[in-house]
């Protein structure tokens, strides 16, 4: 694909955009879980950027097991590789707004004249991109199959969490499907569902799989239902919602049972991701996060 000129300039205008290519340019190849650490946003942001690059054709990405990988493409014409060359380095992948950008545009002005360009595209959403990244919190929702209450809440705190959280789910015990009600009840709710599927959490236990922040236990422990333990140091609640998958009856009577449980989790879910992390110490985290476990919706 031959990239223009105003195309080149619009990928450019965005700092995410400029911060992703800046780590590529300095390291080559890198996952797409290490850009996610290091620029500390949401993965599903990153990933969106660096589609647009590919789209373009200014990266390239290849699939290694769960991860992709990116890269610049590397016969980009000469005019664009000498901008890249240079204006990169001078891009700091720290977040200190504005002045890093300016910084760019001035080493950038002297090899590409168009490059003024970029300060006349979307201004607004430059502003709020320069400002100081807030924290990004990786969450894991586990039960036994991860294919009905796990699979809901990683839709529901993407949604609700937005930027801030990125969310993910597995099972000890994956049924190796997301179950058809979960699906369709998310899809009437107007949830996205690409990307669901049920998998184990062996998964986010292998190299380079993004480190866990918070992991909520989401199984039935008043059924006797089995939760997982999670290793490590992540900060951990148990959310017992009773399994939908297990209620008896026909097609009306489980899909109440899985509005149910969908209705108990966004509860939740929108009390969590309303707590003021950065401002709470861990134990009034663990504190509220286990206060959150116990809270049901009101009556419909």
């Amino acid at each position: 694909m031959e990239i223009e000129s105003h195309q080149f300039f619009h990928a450019l205008s965005d700092s995410t955009r400029l911060r992703c290519l800046a780590l590529l340019h300095k390291q080559g190849e890198i996952c797409v879980c290490e850009l996610t650490r290091t620029l500390a946003q949401a993965q599903p942001k990153i990933s969106r950027h660096l589609s647009l690059l590919r789209d373009l054709g200014l990266v390239q990405a290849r699939r290694a097991g769960v991860w992709m990988h990116y890269r610049i493409t590397p016969e980009l014409p000469d005019w664009m590789q000498a901008v890249l060359d240079v204006a990169l380095p001078a891009f700091s992948l720290t977040t200190q707004g504005q002045a890093d950008r300016c910084a760019l545009m001035g080493k950038a002005g002297s090899c590409a004249p168009e490059f003024s360009i970029v300060s006349n595209l979307e201004s607004e959403q430059t502003k709020g991109e320069c400002a100081m990244e807030q924290p990004v919190y990786n969450v894991l929702f586990l039960c036994t199959g991860n294919s009905a209450r796990s699979i809901m809440a990683e839709a529901l705190l993407n949604h609700w969490g937005k930027d801030r959280f990125h969310a993910h789910s597995a099972g000890s015990h994956p049924r190796g499907g997301v179950h058809p009600l979960t699906l369709e009840l998310l899809q009437r709710l107007d949830f996205p569902t690409e990307g669901l599927r049920s998998k184990s959490w062996d998964e986010f236990a292998q190299s380079g799989a993004p480190s866990m922040d918070f992991v909520f236990t989401v199984c039935d422990q008043a059924k006797n239902e089995t939760c997982p333990v999670w290793p490590g140091q992540p900060m951990t609640a148990h959310w017992g919602v009773p399994d939908p998958v297990a209620t008896e009856g026909d097609e009306m009577m489980q899909m109440l049972a899985f509005r149910e449980a969908f209705r108990v989790l966004e509860n939740r879910i929108k009390l969590f991701s309303s707590l003021p992390l950065g401002q709470l110490d861990k134990l009034r985290i663990k504190t509220e996060i286990d206060k959150i476990g116990t809270a049901m919706p009101a009556a419909e």
